[in-house]
C-alpha cells in the first residue's frame, strides 16, 4: 500500500512476502522504487513510499529441507536422483543494501523474520563418491555444491517455462536424511507447480545446457552471468565455480561411459 496515497500497489505472495517487502526493503512497481516503511504482519500489509535510490537489497535467510516423500529415484549421470515432496523452511535473518551500478555491498543490516514453512515439489540429487573425488579441495565441497546448485536453477527456466524466482534450492555437504553431499532444487510455490518435475524428466539436457554455461562464461571466479544469484540467501557467499564446472563435467561423462 502507497502511505503517501493509500493506493493498492500491488499483491505480494505469503511466500515471499518476508523476503520482498520487509522492512527497508527497496521494492518495484511498474518500473518505480519505493521503499518498505512498516510491514504489518497481522493484516498482511506493506507500507510503502516512494523513494530515489541507487541502491537495492537482497535478503539473507537461512533454509532447510525437509524430504517428505521420494516418489521417483533413479540412478542418472553418477547420481541419486529424487524427485518428491518436500518441506521448506526459510527465515529471513538480515538483508543487504547493494549498489546498483556494481552489486558491491554497501551494508549487510541484521533482522529477524518470522519462519515460513510451505510444502511443495523437488528434486534432489546426491553425486556417487566418485563424482567428487578431489573436489573437497577446491576450495569446499559446498562451494561446489553451491554453485552447481546456482546455475542449475539459472538454466531451468530453458525446460519448465518459468522465472528463476519461481525456482528456490539448498546445498548441504551432509543432508541429515539422505547422509549425503546433496543438491535440492524446488518449486517455489506451495503445493508445487510442475516445475522440478520438468526438471526431472529432462534432466540430461538440463545438465548439459548448465555445464555449456559454466565453460563458455570467460569470468575466472564466478559472476552474475553464471553462478552469481540475485536471490541467495548466503548473499552469494561460498562459491566455487571451478568446481561446480568439474562436477557437471564429470556427469556427462559417466553418461558416456555407461552409453
Amino acid at each position: 500500500v502507497d502511505g503517501m496515497t493509500g493506493s493498492l500497489l500491488g499483491l505480494v505472495e505469503r511466500e515471499r512476502a518476508y523476503s520482498t517487502v520487509h522492512e527497508g526493503a527497496v521494492y518495484l512497481h511498474l518500473g518505480e522504487q519505493y521503499l518498505v516503511e512498516q510491514l504489518d504482519h497481522d493484516n498482511r500489509v506493506a507500507v510503502v513510499v516512494p523513494a530515489t535510490v541507487d541502491w537495492y537489497t537482497q535478503v539473507k535467510k537461512e533454509t532447510e529441507t525437509t524430504i517428505e516423500e521420494a516418489e521417483r529415484v533413479e540412478r542418472r549421470l553418477g547420481v541419486d536422483l529424487h524427485f518428491g515432496r518436500v518441506s521448506v523452511s526459510e527465515q529471513v535473518v538480515g538483508y543487504a543494501r547493494k549498489a546498483v551500478r556494481d552489486g558491491s555491498t554497501i551494508d549487510v543490516v541484521p533482522m529477524l523474520m518470522p519462519e515460513a514453512t510451505f510444502e511443495t515439489e523437488a528434486i534432489w540429487l546426491s553425486p556417487e563418491p566418485g563424482l567428487l573425488e578431489g573436489l573437497e579441495q577446491m576450495p569446499a565441497l559446498l562451494g561446489t555444491l553451491h554453485a552447481a546448485e546456482h546455475t542449475l536453477i539459472a538454466l531451468l527456466p530453458l525446460w519448465a517455462m518459468c522465472d528463476r524466482w519461481d525456482i528456490g534450492g539448498l546445498s548441504t555437504n551432509i543432508h541429515y536424511q539422505t547422509e549425503r553431499p546433496t543438491i535440492f532444487v524446488y518449486d517455489g510455490h506451495s503445493g508445487g507447480m510442475g516445475l522440478t518435475a520438468r526438471g526431472f524428466a529432462s534432466f540430461e539436457g538440463w545438465v548439459e545446457d548448465t555445464t555449456h554455461l559454466l565453460q563458455r562464461c570467460p569470468c575466472t571466479s564466478g559472476c552474475p552471468s553464471c553462478v552469481q544469484s540475485p536471490k541467495c540467501g548466503n548473499l552469494n557467499e561460498m562459491l566455487d565455480k571451478a568446481g561446480a564446472r568439474a562436477l557437471l563435467e564429470r556427469m556427462l561423462s559417466s553418461k558416456q561411459r555407461s552409453g
